[in-house]
């Protein structure tokens, strides 16, 4: 697709189901031409007077995107890194995802994806995404290019040699910043380490907890921990990391702080369970080496 094509997807993005499945895969396949030039983790640097953008899970909540959306236009931050999960779950699941490679493919070096637990194939055949490709194209080998795209997404964005961004946690390997830095690989396949891949894994599907120490097993599933303060603290002071701002669960008040207000946990889905059990979507800003957690109207 060419840029007038692409732009007229960002203002009119419910029309993204009605699009032939071979322009669909252009979009994929140029953004998998632009991932495969980024490395597992990215660092990335702003002037003292610029803002970032971070946001979490959207899951197919095409309204809480396009909010977003109109918010980037009027803040204008130098990048806008989105912690995962944009599919799943959702509404409108295929148009999210999309609409952000429509983003990636026109400001590659302004918008950022990284992997979260729902960029897996497995999870999409469970939670929607898949059923949803195939009722709409109907051919597995044609999701193979999803599958290659999750595959090719980074893990996690150092921004301002400080603030650590990525969709989980902290995993048990405290040496996979260094790991990831050594690396310079820019997929995840089976020739990475076993250890690495464990860690990888854990950094899409950890989770934070209040009153823990060290780390326990988590009720997600086998492999995944919570995180306590004092292993966060070890992690962080290791890596000479101040914030982490992570996803992956969603709050009643649409953003939590842990650990003496070091971890930021952002949701940027609406009202995820429904209306009986609501929640407020959230982002975070960076600036400088701080970071702030900001409530969508």
């Amino acid at each position: 697709m060419n840029e007038s094509e692409l732009k007229s997807i960002l203002k009119k993005p419910k029309k993204i189901s009605n699009i032939d499945y071979d322009e669909i895969s252009d979009i994929i396949s140029e953004a998998i031409d632009i991932f495969e030039k980024e490395e597992l983790l990215l660092e990335l640097n702003t002037e003292n007077d610029e803002n970032s953008i971070v946001i979490g899970d959207i899951h197919g909540n095409l309204e809480s995107l396009l909010k977003i959306y109109e918010i980037i236009k009027k803040q204008d931050p130098t990048y806008i890194i989105f912690l995962g999960d944009i599919v799943d779950r959702g509404e409108f699941q295929l148009e999210c995802l999309i609409f952000v490679l429509a983003l990636k493919i026109l400001y590659p070096n302004k918008y950022y994806l990284l992997k979260g637990n729902h960029e897996t194939v497995e999870m999409n055949k469970y939670y929607g995404f898949y059923n949803i490709f195939m009722t709409e194209f109907n051919q597995y080998s044609q999701f193979s290019e999803i599958t290659t795209l999750y595959n090719r997404l980074p893990i996690c964005i150092i921004v301002n040699n400080a603030i650590l961004c990525l969709h989980g946690g902290i995993p048990e390997n405290f040496e996979i910043i260094e790991e990831l830095k050594k690396l310079h690989k820019n997929k995840i396949d089976s020739t990475l380490p076993q250890p690495i891949q464990h860690a990888i894994f854990q950094m899409m599907w950890n989770d934070p907890k209040e009153g823990l120490a060290r780390f326990m097993d988590n009720f997600r599933g086998s492999g995944i921990k919570y995180y306590g303060y004092e292993v966060f603290e070890e992690f962080m002071n290791k890596n000479k990391l101040k914030y982490l701002i992570r996803a992956h669960e969603v709050f009643p008040g649409g953003y939590r702080w842990f650990f003496d207000n070091r971890l930021l946990s952002i949701f940027s889905s609406e009202n995820y369970r429904g209306d009986y059990n609501p929640n407020p979507a959230s982002y975070a800003i960076i600036k400088n080496k701080t970071v702030s957690g900001e409530i969508i109207e």
